[in-house]
């Protein structure tokens, strides 16, 4: 799917902010928010004719999908593009949800994702070392225009919080990571362990038990070669993610109670283990798990029960160990200054690194 890249408006900006005021109560069926998409492998290409333009690619809540099918109150679905050079807002696009789902552009292999291509007005000159001296960078949210009232023209908006942001300048995959984590996230993006949720993240900030559930779900895919499918009926009331459906359905996941999920809440060290724990359980179910023989950790009795095989497991095979000095697990914070510290938190590069070694260690 091509998309011409315009000047962006500040004039059309304001008058966009000044549409009509939410309705006092949105008509039924209208969400209050949108589900975020989400960008990633971004690069720089050339047509048959040469010219530059960039290419990305583009993935769709399952959500998204059931409210453009179902178009409540008659209402419409659309994709916001904006877009900045050098730093400096400078682009805006967009278009019709259904032009994004065209059926010529869809990703092989992946699962409601779309190639989106972006190309740029030449003004004079326009070459691709030109372009590799500046810095483009995109980002797109969903918004959903409904009818409401009984006059004529009362329509209102709804929208998705903005994707993550890819830059020209970074690798589509990582954003901000350790320099001591950069071979095996380089490593993991050639595996394609890494997921849409994660690439273009801060690597440097902590992992949410969403992201480290389509970051395990991924492991299993490309390691098992086993395409998951979703539970047939969805139990949560907090998510409708499909990767989490698939990762409850292979066994790799659970809720935090029988209706809830807890998507945005961080994941710490027993967490990742025990997830990771399943996920090579999936992969290989008739595998020797045994840790006998295995030693306690010093912190051995801040490990939850359910995670004391998992961690000894994960250790035995050399994918989380514990604490060079002290030889503690650090499995989770137990006290409130630890709370505030973020103890045992695990960071995104370090899940990433994580699920690499512990696809090298069973592939």
């Amino acid at each position: 799917m091509k998309k011409r890249i315009t000047v962006f408006s500040i004039v059309l900006m304001l008058l966009f902010s000044l549409v009509a005021a939410n309705a006092v109560e949105l008509p039924e069926g209208v969400p209050s928010v949108l589900s975020t998409p989400t960008i990633s492998n971004m690069e720089l290409m050339k047509n048959d004719e040469g010219l530059p333009y960039f290419r990305l690619e583009f993935t769709i809540p399952e959500s998204m999908f059931q409210l453009n099918s179902d178009s409540p109150t008659g209402g419409y679905l659309d994709v916001e593009m904006a877009g900045s050079i050098d730093g400096e807002a400078g682009w805006d696009d967009g278009g019709s949800f259904d032009v994004y789902t065209n059926e010529e552009a869809i990703v092989p292999g992946k699962q409601n994702t779309y190639y989106v291509e972006l190309y740029l007005e030449d003004e004079g000159g326009m070459t691709e070392t030109v372009i590799n001296s500046r810095i483009y960078s995109f980002k797109y949210r969903f918004s959903y225009c409904y009818y409401y009232g009984e006059g004529p023209g009362e329509w209102d908006y709804v929208y998705s919080p903005w994707s993550n942001e890819l830059s020209s300048k970074s690798e589509s995959y990582y954003k901000d990571a350790s320099s001591w984590a950069v071979s095996e996230l380089d490593k993991a993006n050639e595996a394609g362990l890494i997921p849409a949720i994660l690439q273009g993240a801060d690597m440097t900030k902590p992992i949410t038990r969403e992201e480290f559930a389509e970051l395990a779900l991924t492991l299993y895919e490309k390691t098992s070669e086993i395409s998951a499918q979703p539970v047939a009926v969805n139990p949560f009331t907090d998510t409708v993610n499909p990767q989490i459906l698939k990762a409850l359905n292979i066994g790799v996941t659970q809720g935090t109670s029988a209706t809830t999920f807890s998507p945005n809440v961080l994941i710490n060290r027993e967490q990742c283990a025990t997830m990771l724990f399943r996920t090579i359980k999936a992969i290989a179910p008739s595998s020797d798990y045994s840790i006998e023989g295995i030693k306690d950790f010093p912190d051995q009795k801040n490990i939850s029960e359910y995670a004391v095989q998992p961690t000894k497991y994960m250790s035995k095979l050399g994918i989380i160990k514990g604490d060079a000095s002290t030889g503690n697990f650090m499995p989770k914070a137990v006290t409130n200054a630890e709370q505030a510290a973020g103890y045992g938190m695990a960071t995104r590069e370090a899940a990433i690194l994580m699920s690499v070694r512990t696809y090298d260690a069973i592939k």
